[in-house]
């Protein structure tokens, strides 16, 4: 008999995108289950396109905030009502499983209410306050600083219950058309080039100086190069102040797409440049995730082995951390900027200070990272976690 699974995850784009890999797991261990998605109601054009995905169900974050907002006060009978038909609105009948991948209440509560079986992020139950081995793990790993060396999305596997899968599905984007100003985009002879203007955290936005530069430079490299500015409405206007800083004579290989895509059209975008440069940031993931190799930049909370952008050929920047107040925090003297250039060059980087290179690979245990000019050999610590947390994997 055929078994609905509905798999929860609320957190961001970034977070989203990295549960292809247990999506994928799921499909490999249970390949006549039916598999639908409950994600943020923003999200959910990305959520359609996951390859694995059934249906994809919204999660409207909001309207919860503000149903749980006027019930402080009282909670009144319409409260529940409201309540209860937005939950009998996702589905009419209860799913046999669901996996929780995010820590929050309400993803604790919607696994609960909508599945007979609820797994992931809890044990023992909707009202349990104790984390699973899995969720334990991350939340240890958020706590620490420290690097070790599962990647999220392989705990994400873990957390279903599931070891990393054999291959990764990469998404499969409809056709997809673009507005007709920004067609020629990745038409013509590049390189293209997609810089991410913007962060979803205000710390980690990489100054507007450093993007003039790297734009200059690629561009002065590069001779037959294009750059394409990504990111969403918010980030307009620091697109605006990155090409006022740029001489005129690069203008016209500049492309501004910022605040102008949707989701699918931002996916089908990242397809048409050969490599994306950014901070660790959802478009970064997304554009890993269609298929496009990344150059990330990794400074405040963003560490390379737990977070860097999933599957083989991708390249990291790891900005080392240092002390301010007592406390660990990333604050880079320079940047690699050459050095980059040099990446898209198919050039060896030089060594930077404050900063450790590190490059992609995969294996039967998932993800992991390499420091630049060592020969790729997997991390023994991820097999010793994987052994301790969940033995079958390595059996």
């Amino acid at each position: 008999m055929t078994q609905r699974a509905l798999l929860i995850q609320l957190a961001r784009l970034g977070d989203l995108v990295q549960t292809i890999p247990a999506i994928t797991a799921l499909k490999e261990a249970h390949a006549e289950w039916t598999i639908d998605l409950l994600c943020p109601a923003h999200l959910e054009d990305i959520g359609r396109i996951l390859p694995g995905i059934a249906t994809t169900v919204k999660w409207d974050g909001a309207a919860w905030r503000r149903r749980a907002a006027s019930a402080k006060a009282e909670v009144r009978p319409e409260h529940i009502a409201e309540a209860d038909a937005e939950i009998r609105a996702i589905t009419e009948d209860l799913y046999d499983r669901a996996f929780v991948l995010n820590q929050h209440p309400r993803a604790v509560m919607a696994g609960a209410l909508l599945a007979r079986e609820s797994l992931g992020a809890v044990s023992g139950g909707p009202l349990s306050h104790t984390l699973s081995p899995w969720a334990e793990y991350i939340k240890r790993v958020a706590i620490s600083k420290q690097s070790h060396r599962v990647h999220l999305a392989d705990a994400f596997c873990g957390m279903c219950g599931l070891s990393p899968p054999k291959r990764i599905m990469p998404i499969k984007l409809p056709w997809t058309a673009l507005p007709i100003d920004l067609d020629p985009i990745g038409q013509s002879a590049g390189p293209w080039i997609g810089v991410l203007v913007g962060a979803g955290d205000q710390e980690r936005l990489v100054p507007i100086g450093v993007w003039e530069r790297v734009i200059t430079e690629c561009l002065e490299s590069i001779p037959a190069g294009r750059i394409v500015l990504v990111g969403d409405r918010h980030e307009q206007e620091r697109a605006q102040n990155i090409q006022r800083s740029l001489s005129q004579l690069f203008l016209g290989r500049v492309w501004d797409t910022t605040g102008r895509l949707s989701l699918v059209q931002l996916a089908s975008l990242l397809t048409r440049c050969q490599t994306v440069i950014g901070a660790d940031t959802g478009p970064l993931h997304l554009a890993a995730a269609v298929g496009t190799q990344v150059i990330g930049w990794y400074f405040p909370r963003a560490r390379v082995h737990e977070t860097g952008p999933y599957g083989p050929n991708h390249w990291v920047w790891q900005a080392e951390a240092g002390e301010r107040d007592g406390m660990a925090a990333v604050e880079p003297s320079r940047w690699p900027i050459t050095e980059t250039i040099a990446l898209l060059d198919d050039r060896s980087a030089a060594a930077v200070k404050d900063w450790s290179l590190w490059r992609s690979y995969r294996d039967d245990l998932g993800a992991y990272y390499v420091e630049g000019g060592h020969e790729p050999i997997e991390p023994l610590q991820r097999e010793q976690i994987w052994r301790q947390l969940q033995p079958s994997s390595v059996a």
